[in-house]
């Protein structure tokens, strides 16, 4: 798994994606915390990104793998605080799934 990589999406810009904690998951695949930073040169001035991504793996050859889920995202200036809050949800199935399930409903236009 590559320590660097071009995170699209994320107003526009490049970001730098650091993986952080790794793990795997009980069904197949991992879960993974990164810190995402627009200059990496300058990780303590700008203002981070970091978020939980779930990559989900088939365990049949013939099946290509999914794009990984973001499940989480939060932002900020203290790098201690996102980790923290990053770590607490990477490590615990039930929030993991939770949050899926969250982005999957549908959003209700009352």
């Amino acid at each position: 798994m590559p320590e660097q990589q071009a995170a699209a999406g994320h107003g526009g810009g490049e970001w730098a994606s650091h993986a952080l904690y790794t793990r795997s998951m009980p069904g197949g695949g991992c879960v993974r915390v990164e810190l995402l930073v627009s200059d990496a040169a300058l990780v303590s001035v700008d203002r981070l990104r970091g978020r939980v991504v779930m990559e989900r793996r088939s365990t049949a050859r013939h099946v290509p793998a999914e794009d990984p889920v973001v499940v989480e995202e939060v932002e900020g200036d203290d790098e201690g605080v996102i980790v923290a809050e990053l770590f607490r949800i990477a490590r615990d199935n039930a929030a993991i799934a939770r949050r899926i399930l969250r982005r999957q409903l549908p959003v209700r236009v009352d």
